[in-house]
């Protein structure tokens, strides 16, 4: 039988953030933390700071940072969460347990989830879609953007990964519209798995690998097969320009994207060159969640 451990007394951040650096003394209840975020260690307890509340109790999912507002979901309901007083609903009835992706566009933050979409603005939820496309259309081939379950932002357009196909809004910032009879990119093998914008073109991850997509007009994007492993849904850490510069001694020259196959940690950097930076087995079988940060990329088993 395991042994009970109680964590009574905290030290603080330990030396690094590996576990080696890090004090757990089951006899004195004694620990050091890997990091915290908005508590203090007052002799011994974490105490939350001023100004924060608790908000454990929503069971929050999914959560996205845009436009200057922060954005979960539990349950079935999406909320803006404020940084002071409690969550509000914005939407309910959304499918309970369906990944969420998140793209934010400007001040704009567009979501999608496999089953529903939509787009939040100045703290308000609202359908993705345009009352009238802004041009001719006389076979009203332009309508509202498909349900998908990956976004992306490249050139200009929004990419949505529905199924195998991977479709695009038209161009001049109409995110509200596709084309329906040519709005989309050659189907990937099986379900796209992943959805990546990178400087000059976009990676496309499916169950036999992952490609890149070169270039910015859809009508002149070249396709080559760079990774030969499926990646893992939800892997996916983006690397912005600017906040990132260099990767494991790698400068990545423009925004880049890191994610994990079964069989390691992969780097896609701007061009479509790939490199594998970890040959470490991954064993996630379902979806992940990820985050780059602090020079350091985080995967997580969703549960």
């Amino acid at each position: 039988m395991s042994r009970v451990v109680r964590l009574k007394s905290c030290l603080g951040l330990g030396a690094s953030a590996a576990p080696a650096g890090l004090v757990c003394d089951p006899d004195t209840g004694r620990y050091a933390l890997a990091e915290a975020v908005n508590v203090d260690v007052i002799e011994g307890r974490l105490v939350r700071r001023p100004g924060y509340e608790r908000l454990a109790g929503f069971g929050f999912t999914e959560l996205c940072s845009g436009g200057g507002d922060l954005y979960g979901v539990a349950g079935d309901g999406l909320y803006l969460i404020p940084g002071q007083g409690q969550p509000r609903l914005l939407r309910g009835g959304l499918t309970p347990g369906a990944p969420m992706a998140w793209l934010p566009v400007g001040d704009d933050v567009y979501y999608a989830n496999g089953c529903e979409n939509g787009r939040l603005r100045q703290g308000q939820a609202q359908p993705w879609a345009g009352e009238r496309y802004p041009g001719p259309d006389r076979l009203d081939r332009f309508g509202p953007p498909p349900v998908g379950h990956e976004l992306a932002f490249h050139a200009g357009r929004i990419w949505i990964a529905s199924g195998a196909l991977v479709h695009f809004t038209e161009g001049a910032g109409l995110f509200d519209w596709v084309d329906a009879l040519a709005g989309y990119l050659p189907p990937v093998v099986g379900r796209a798995r992943l959805l990546a914008a990178v400087t000059g073109g976009l990676y496309v991850g499916d169950e036999a690998g992952v490609s890149y997509v070169a270039g910015n007009d859809p009508r002149t994007m070249t396709f080559a097969r760079v990774c030969p492993t499926p990646p893992i849904p939800g892997s996916l850490a983006r690397l912005t320009a600017g906040r990132h510069e260099a990767v494991a001694g790698q400068p990545l020259g423009g925004d880049a994207a890191v994610w994990a196959g079964s069989d390691g940690i992969w780097l896609g950097l701007p061009g479509g060159t790939v490199k594998r930076l970890a040959a470490v087995p991954v064993p996630i079988s379902g979806r992940a969640a990820a985050v780059a940060t602090r020079g350091r990329y985080l995967l997580f088993d969703r549960i």
